[in-house]
Parts: structure tokens; C-alpha cells; sequence
């Protein structure tokens, strides 16, 4: 059955003659919309851990969407220098954005997982293993000195990979094209699909639950003031009462 302010007003103030105090009443009345607000409080905290958790995913694919551009980039991996320059930022955000969606997923030990079983967070955790894994992408790293770990981070040996690029510089280059353009390629699809749209819907959840948040908070506030004067109003009309057959009395 529906809650209505009227309802609620109604049955508050029905036990006025039962010597019930009015600010007591008031409380009962906005009882129901307390309860509901606490309710929808919770759902906007846990939806809010949702979302932070999310932002920190596409923050950590946007940073791996840059470092790909950089590999891609001729310019950028042209020198010995530079290539490894590039590398190691990539390795680097590489490896933070699978341990922000390792922890997103499994948790740290210490709490536990806000995405756990999330399948958009899953897919995220897929696709970036994707990165070093299409292709002959892990076998061509790790020729030039790129190393896949155990937990999925990557290591680089930066004089082994010295040692290629002066070795063969056309190779490494074409190497790490590939893994940068494959990069830039999930991050894309990551960032305006999967990722973004959680992120998305994860904020328009927010926005509409603080919402009916304000709401009840309002009808809450809206009932406690209509009880108290309806209570008001008895005891004036009972007080008119007594005061008219007083004055009968005296008569």
C-alpha cells in the first residue's frame, strides 16, 4: 500500500484523544519517510562507491590510451632515447590500470571489491589483458626486453631493449607500433562504450536517487508540519469548547 502524506497525517492525529503528544505523532508520522530516505541514502553510497570506482578505471584507460599514442607515434620511439622514454610510460600506465581494475574486481585484501562480479568491469579487465596479448604482441615485447608478469603488470628490461632498438631499430619500432595502436584501439572502445557508458548511467542513477532523496526529505518535513497543526487546531477548537460551556455555567 502506498505511503500518502495524508495518510500518514490522518492516522497520526487520530490519537489525539488517546492523550498523545503532538510532537509525538509528528515523529510517527514522518517515521515511514525517514525510513524510506535512510533507504535511498544507502543505494546513493553504494552507487556513489560504484562510480568512483569506474572513474578510476577510465582515468587509468585514458592514460593508456596516450602512452599508445606515443608507441604509435615514429616520432616519439625514432632514438634510442625516446623509445625507451616511451616504453616505460607505457609500461607504467600499463600496469596501473590493471592494478585499478584488479582491485575494482577482486578488492585489495583489505576491503572488498566494489565491482565484484560487475561484468562491465570485467569486460575492462578482458580487453586490456587484449593490449599485450593479441597477435604476436607478448612474443615481439618480450624480445625487446617487455616481460609479461604473473599478475598481468609488465617489466622492462631497459638495456635489453637498448639493446634491440641499436640492434635492430625497424623491428622494435614496428613492435611497439603495434602494441600502441592495438592500445589505442581498446582504450577507444573502452572510454566511449563499456567504461563510459557505466560511467554514464552510473551518474544518472546518482543524480535521479538524490532526487526521490530531496523528495522525501520534503514530505518527511511536509507531514510533521501538517500533524502539528492539525493537533493545533483540535486543541483550539477544544479549548473554544470548554471556554462556551464555562460560559454557560455561568449563566
Amino acid at each position: 500500500m502506498a505511503v500518502t502524506l495524508d495518510g500518514l497525517t490522518r492516522n497520526a492525529t487520530q490519537g489525539q484523544k488517546a492523550g498523545v503528544s503532538a510532537s509525538t505523532k509528528a515523529d510517527l508520522a514522518t517515521g515511514a519517510f525517514d525510513l524510506a530516505s535512510k533507504r535511498i541514502g544507502q543505494l546513493v553510497n553504494a552507487t556513489n562507491v560504484q562510480l568512483s570506482a569506474f572513474g578510476q578505471i577510465k582515468s587509468s584507460y585514458v592514460d593508456v590510451q596516450s602512452a599508445g599514442r606515443a608507441l604509435a607515434t615514429p616520432a616519439k620511439i625514432s632514438t634510442v632515447e625516446d623509445a625507451t622514454k616511451s616504453v616505460l610510460s607505457f609500461a607504467n600506465a600499463y600496469n596501473n590500470a590493471t592494478r585499478v581494475v584488479s582491485t575494482a574486481t577482486r578488492g585489495d585484501g583489505k576491503a572488498t571489491a566494489a565491482l565484484a562480479n560487475d561484468g562491465h568491469a570485467n569486460l575492462a579487465s578482458s580487453d586490456l589483458k587484449k593490449i599485450v596479448a593479441s597477435g604476436n604482441n607478448t612474443a615481439d615485447l618480450k624480445k625487446i626486453g617487455v616481460s609479461v608478469n604473473q599478475d598481468g603488470t609488465l617489466s622492462v628490461d631497459a638495456k635489453a631493449l637498448q639493446s634491440a632498438m641499436q640492434a635492430n631499430p625497424n623491428s622494435v619500432q614496428g613492435a611497439l607500433a603495434r602494441v600502441g595502436a592495438q592500445a589505442v584501439q581498446v582504450s577507444q572502445k573502452e572510454l566511449a562504450g563499456n567504461v563510459g557508458g557505466a560511467v554514464n548511467t552510473l551518474s544518472a542513477r546518482v543524480k535521479s536517487l538524490e532526487a526521490k532523496a530531496a523528495g522525501q526529505q520534503k514530505l518527511a518535513a511536509d507531514s510533521k508540519s501538517a500533524v502539528q497543526q492539525q493537533a493545533a487546531n483540535m486543541n483550539n477548537n477544544a479549548a473554544g469548547g470548554i471556554a462556551a460551556y464555562m460560559q454557560m455555567l455561568s449563566l
